[in-house]
């Protein structure tokens, strides 16, 4: 296993962790700090970033903005956590150095194609889900202060070497 492939699927076990921990209620419930919007709808942005990926591995061209939007996926916690398992066994299968186009709209004025790679892909889906986690974090803080995530959830593994850096100092 490489370590863009540990990584990656590192974030599938914290989205894991975090489904394991919280109540189908609790997932679904919008929550002011999330602008009215819920942990499970985060999870699902994560999820079809992935999804997106695979498709584009697939046909050479990745688009996020044309996500599944599967609302079963912010709803319905197994079926996710099944998603998962799925995301984690294609990963393992792929080769990193496939490359793509990346396809984007950038508002009304059109869309912008760029030449990319499956791993530099898999690097933003890390940044991304990193940031995502980060905000679910400080959701399920302070609207959940009962439900306990590890201290790395949703924290960047350069802030992780950072922190450890200072511990010694």
């Amino acid at each position: 296993m490489t370590i863009l492939q540990k990584s990656n699927i590192d974030i599938f076990n914290q989205l894991a962790c975090l489904l394991e921990s919280l109540c189908s209620e609790t997932y679904q419930q919008r929550l002011e700090i999330l602008h009215n919007n819920s942990v499970g709808q985060h999870v699902r942005h994560i999820v079809e970033f992935y999804q997106c990926l695979q498709k584009g591995y697939l046909s050479g061209f990745v688009n996020y903005d044309e996500r599944d939007r599967n609302y079963l996926i912010e709803s319905d916690k197994d079926f996710t956590l099944s998603l998962l398992d799925e995301l984690s066994d294609n990963l393992m299968n792929q080769d990193e150095n496939q490359s793509l186009t990346l396809v984007s709209k950038l508002g009304d004025d059109g869309i912008v194609e760029s030449k990319s790679s499956f791993y530099r892909e898999l690097i933003y889906l890390i940044e991304h889900s990193i940031h995502h986690l980060a905000i679910i974090k400080i959701a399920v803080n302070q609207a959940f202060p009962e439900i306990f995530l590890p201290e790395n959830f949703g924290v960047a593994h350069s802030t992780i070497q950072f922190r450890k850096t200072m511990q010694s100092v």
